[in-house]
């Protein structure tokens, strides 16, 4: 073959390349991907806490929709918890226990749902307090950054 021909053959052969990739098609068979191997080095430890947040007891925490975003420097996320308790009794923790852990409270929404937000140095917590049934109830536990000076 000449070099048009090749460059003919070539270059059909990336047209049908790129159509088959704009269309979706796998050119490389599932079975042919190596499977990932597990890494060597350590593991980034996260967990479904925050340090500074405290939770009343027997609060069970719901894996499934809670969110934890983690880097060396940030940690923010979502934490959902069910548990049995009064609504009262869960807004008098919060209330009393967020100081002890430097936050402080700078709104508070209470009609059907409850609304705690906290603040300290470069850090937000907004609490909600949900009624399930007469007994049970789910907290909601958002955490993330904020720019905002506390004094």
């Amino acid at each position: 073959m000449d070099r048009r021909a090749w460059r003919r053959v070539l270059g059909v052969g990336l047209f049908f390349v790129l159509v088959a990739g704009v269309s979706g098609c796998d050119l490389i068979p599932y079975s042919t991907i190596p499977e990932r191997q597990p890494e060597t080095g350590k593991p980034i430890a996260s967990s479904y806490r925050f340090d500074d947040i405290p939770i009343p007891e027997r609060m069970i925490l719901a894996r499934k929709e809670s969110f934890v975003y983690e880097t060396r420097d940030i940690k923010t996320g979502l934490l959902v918890y069910e548990g049995k308790g009064d609504m009262e009794r869960f807004v008098l923790f919060f209330k009393q226990q967020m100081p002890r852990y430097k936050w402080r409270l700078i709104s508070n929404f209470e009609i059907h749902n409850v609304m705690l937000s906290f603040v300290k140095e470069g850090w937000v917590a907004v609490i909600y307090i949900l009624p399930i049934d007469q007994d049970t109830k789910r907290l909601e536990i958002r955490v993330g950054p904020v720019d905002l000076k506390c004094q």
